[in-house]
């Protein structure tokens, strides 16, 4: 069942303010490297899109400058100092990959957000095994009791359609109608996996 409007707005309170603080750094590179361009705002982005695909570098370097703020939440959140790298890889990745891009509705951001978590998952894979750690095994469900989960850790056990509502919404920045479009859902599934997922965190971070 949903939770009731009060008990959501509180626990959103929650999960956003730990967000802020897994976050919190100097922002002054990333305002440095944004630019005007609001990166859901369809019409301008997808003039730079069509442009980018036809080898348009300028117009890829505006999108660049567009993106750049909300892909490196993203990449801060989980990553940490890794940020910057993940954000470059990102769009190496996106420019080798912008002929095949096609506009399905969804902001050009929830593709590039796409890029952006096989990165970080390929990152996260190389730590694993250059940086082995002695712990319970990752697909073990049981967390040990005195265990001190991370918000980042937390959503990464999450069903993978509910932690890409959250990153969309609170990392990227979307509307639950941007997010229905960039996960081909309605806004009625979006709210009720972003119910679900807060009741979720809540639960294995300890908030009451």
């Amino acid at each position: 069942m949903p939770m009731s409007r009060a008990r959501t707005e509180s626990v959103l309170i929650a999960v956003k303010s730990r967000i802020a603080a897994n976050i919190s750094v100097s922002n002054a590179d990333v305002q440095a490297r944004s630019h005007v361009v609001d990166p859901s705002t369809s019409d301008q982005v997808a003039l730079l899109v069509e442009r980018a695909k036809r080898g348009d570098r300028d117009a890829f370097g505006e999108l660049y400058r567009a993106c750049y703020a909300p892909l490196f939440r993203v990449a801060r959140f989980h990553l940490g100092a890794a940020a910057e790298d993940v954000v470059a890889e990102t769009f190496l990745r996106a420019w080798a990959g912008i002929e095949r891009y096609r506009d399905t509705g969804a902001p050009f951001i929830a593709w590039l957000h796409g890029i952006a978590r096989h990165v970080v998952a390929d990152e996260l894979a190389r730590r694993r095994r250059v940086e082995p750690r002695a712990e319970p095994p990752e697909h073990s469900r049981e967390l040990l009791v005195d265990e001190q989960l991370t918000l980042a850790q937390a959503m990464d056990r999450l069903p993978q359609e509910q932690r890409q509502v959250l990153e969309l919404k609170f990392l990227v920045g979307l509307t639950n109608s941007e997010v229905a479009a960039a996960l081909g859902k309605t806004t009625g599934a979006v709210n009720t996996k972003q119910w679900r997922a807060l009741e979720a965190l809540r639960q294995t971070l300890g908030e009451r």
